[in-house]
Order: structure tokens, then C-alpha cells, then sequence
């Protein structure tokens, strides 16, 4: 463990020297807003070593980066950021970004053996707002929360690259998500049945670049709808591919995203982003069912 100046462009360019000499470095960004100062040190030089060198030279490492939004009462634009297409844009970068811990401590177990036994260069992108996260319906109801994987446990079929986890068996509507979107989407799940009639699943993609999508296809299959949930911008956003590549296959979705916007901080926090509601209201739209039964007068 090595403490750095707080500056992105000496860590990543640390990390490479460290790579170039032999090491599996994994450097921390503080947050993603402040990686955007530092990502030609990955589009430059890291990831596109392999390319330049036709395979010769590699810089494998796996670059940890506190990232996203739903942050309370702190940290605008600066703290709070949504904006990923930059990472996406790079060929051969490997994208992660797990929403539990349980999902989180294994993804990063396979990122680190993507950069020792394949030498590739993996953006780990952690949800700030889920940290401490460990409730789902209820203050105390523990449904986020989940054990610790043991050292040594194998990784299996399940968080491998380009697997996503499902929740649910609901063939009314899919909700694709990832992120906080996996959080939000399993509370929206149990809203949707109790007060919609609505039987949903929702599929974690866990893995944005190289996108999952044949994993995606076998995991929407059968279900009415697909509604696409993007925490990002809805330019620029994981989305965008998702519902082109659902088209590319003859399956419609929709999708709900970010605004086009900054976020704010404060109050405002979440206001330009997707929320519970929100989620709920689309998919109950696309499963035809009407809004929520309102109480008759007594």
C-alpha cells in the first residue's frame, strides 16, 4: 500500500512504471470526476500499449475508482459524477462495476486475475452510495447486506467477465440495470407486485465494457417487457448500447436515464437522477398496468 500525492496523473503514471516492472498495480482514483484530468494516462499509454507494441509490451493493472452518484448533502459535480462514456470509448478497456459486496469482493478477484494472467488494463468503478448500504425495503431489514466470500472461493460462473445476475423470475417486465440502479430496481421489484400486480426480475449487468450482452439476451428471455434503468447520462449512457443492441436483435426496450445535466449537491442531490419511483412508474407502464390503486373514501 503506497500513499500518493493527490494527483491522478502521477498515480496512474506510477502504476505504469510499477507494470511495466512486473507488478499487478491496482491505483485508486478518489473519485471519478477527478479521472478525467488523468485518462490519457489509460487511452495513451496503458491500454493501448498492447495494441502499439502488436502485443509485446503490456501495462496490466486494475485502476479502482469511487465513482457515480446518489452521494447525500456533499460533493457536487465534483464528488457526485455520472459520466463513464470516456472509459467505454477505450478499446480493450475492461469495465466493472459491481452493486453489492458480495459482487464487489469477486469482481475484483477476477479483475486482478484479468490484469496478472491475461495482462489487461480493468476500470473498477465502486458506487459510492452503496458503501455503507447494507438495507433494501426497510431501515434494519439487512437485504443489501451479504457475507464476505472467502479467500480462495472460486469465482465460478457467476461474476466471470461478461456474466450478469439475475433477481427474480418475473416475465412481466426486465429491468437492465447496474449500479445503484441494481439497488434502486430491487426495491422498485417489490413495489411493482404488491401494488401494480407487476412480477418483474432485474438483471445486473455488472460488466459495461465489453458489454454482456449475449448473457443480457438469454437473461431477458421470455419476459413481456425490457426497461433499461442508466444511472448515467442519457447521452453518452450505457443505454444507449443496451437498447441498440436489444434492436440489432429484434427485442424492444425502453430506458430510463440521467438527465442531461451535472448533479447537484445538497438537497438536490437526486434530482437528475433515476429514482425508486421513477423506476417503478416506467415499468408499470410498459406492463400496461395502470397507476397505483388510490384508497376510496371512508
Amino acid at each position: 500500500m503506497i500513499d500518493t500525492l493527490l494527483d491522478e496523473q502521477s498515480i496512474l503514471g506510477l502504476a505504469i512504471g510499477l507494470a511495466h516492472n512486473g507488478f499487478v498495480p491496482i491505483p485508486e482514483i478518489q473519485f471519478l470526476a477527478y479521472l478525467h484530468n488523468a485518462e490519457d494516462q489509460l487511452r495513451g499509454e496503458a491500454a493501448t500499449l498492447p495494441f502499439f507494441s502488436d502485443g509485446q509490451f503490456t501495462n496490466p493493472m486494475v485502476v479502482r475508482i469511487a465513482a457515480l452518484g446518489y452521494q447525500k448533502g456533499f460533493g457536487g459535480h465534483f464528488h457526485n459524477d455520472n459520466s463513464i462514456a470516456v472509459l467505454r470509448d477505450i478499446p480493450g478497456l475492461i469495465v466493472a462495476c459491481p452493486s453489492n459486496g458480495h459482487d464487489a469482493a469477486l469482481l475484483l478477484r477476477e479483475s486482478v486475475r484479468l490484469a496478472r494472467e491475461e495482462q489487461r488494463v480493468v476500470a473498477f468503478l465502486e458506487p459510492i452510495a452503496l458503501y455503507a448500504t447494507t438495507d433494501l425495503h426497510d431501515g434494519g431489514d439487512g437485504g443489501w447486506a451479504c457475507r464476505y466470500p472467502e479467500p480462495g472461493a472460486s469465482v465460478g460462473p457467476g461474476p466471470a467477465i461478461g456474466e450478469v445476475s439475475v433477481r427474480g423470475e418475473g416475465a412481466d417486465v426486465a429491468i437492465v440495470t447496474y449500479g445503484n440502479g441494481a439497488h434502486l430496481s430491487a426495491r422498485a421489484q417489490r413495489i411493482l407486485a404488491e401494488r401494480h400486480d407487476v412480477d418483474a426480475r432485474v438483471i445486473d449487468l455488472r460488466w459495461l465494457a465489453p458489454l454482456p450482452i449475449e448473457s443480457v439476451v438469454l437473461a431477458v428471455d421470455g419476459c413481456d417487457a425490457v426497461l433499461v434503468v442508466d444511472e448515467c447520462r442519457r447521452t453518452g449512457s450505457i443505454s444507449e448500447q443496451v437498447v441498440t443492441e436489444l434492436g440489432e436483435r429484434g427485442m424492444a426496450s425502453s430506458r430510463l436515464c440521467a438527465a442531461d445535466s451535472f448533479i447537484a449537491t445538497g438537497p438536490g442531490y437526486a434530482a437528475t437522477l433515476p429514482s425508486c419511483d421513477d423506476i417503478v412508474a416506467a415499468a408499470a407502464a410498459l406492463a400496461g398496468a395502470g397507476p397505483e390503486p388510490q384508497p376510496g373514501p371512508r
